[in-house]
């Protein structure tokens, strides 16, 4: 899956209107798509694995933040698979907090809240103690995400030429890399809204 098809690409090409170049705008289309996932905060999801804002499943190890709210680093969330809150950062089958004990109340900013009746009364305030594994992304693409990316793809084929891409292995295929700071304007402006805190302050 990715944030847009190469139809809906040549919607900013209107010169395009076969196949011809529909590999090309493939590369495109996943080049602009890590670009804007960087630029946005989104971390990678294993080693070696390029950022992405498509759904897919994270590990993730984050501070205590005390109290009964947990915010993940990585939105939109769609699923929790298990939360350990461990303050020797063993993260043992005792430090798993039961998922009884917490609901997700708000998926698209990823906050997790212990319930009223939790066993797991509060979370730790240890560092490194949550150790969270859950799927996030998107799913069903927003209208002005897939905007975003039809700007960027246009704007990287008008300067294909120009670009020097970078390959990188992913999944078993060369995939061409570029910088964020090769994503236009309009494209940034469009993607305000979607960035996660962890794009302001790097952790």
């Amino acid at each position: 899956m990715a944030l847009i098809s190469t139809t809906e690409a040549k919607q900013m090409i209107p010169a395009l209107t076969g196949a011809t170049e529909d590999t090309l705008l493939t590369s495109l289309i996943s080049a602009a798509g890590q670009a804007m996932a960087a630029w946005c905060g989104y971390p990678s999801a294993s080693a070696g694995a390029a950022p992405t804002m498509e759904t897919t499943t994270y590990t993730r190890y984050q501070d205590g933040p005390g109290g009964r709210l947990l915010v993940l680093d990585v939105w939109p969330v769609t699923s929790i698979t298990s939360i350990y809150d461990s303050e020797d950062r063993r993260y043992g089958a005792d430090e798993l907090v039961a998922s009884g004990d917490y609901t997700l109340v708000e998926g698209e900013r990823g906050l997790v809240e212990l319930d009223w009746d939790a066993i797991h009364g509060a979370w730790s305030t240890a560092p490194r103690a949550i150790k969270a594994t859950y799927v996030a992304g998107w799913v069903t693409v927003p209208e002005s995400l897939k905007q975003a990316a039809r700007i960027a793809v246009r704007a990287l084929y008008d300067k294909r030429q120009t670009i020097s891409f970078t390959n990188q292995n992913v999944g078993g295929a060369s995939v061409g890399l570029v910088s964020p700071s090769h994503l236009p304007a309009e494209t940034k402006e469009l993607l305000a809204a979607y960035r996660l805190p962890r794009a302001l302050v790097p952790v």
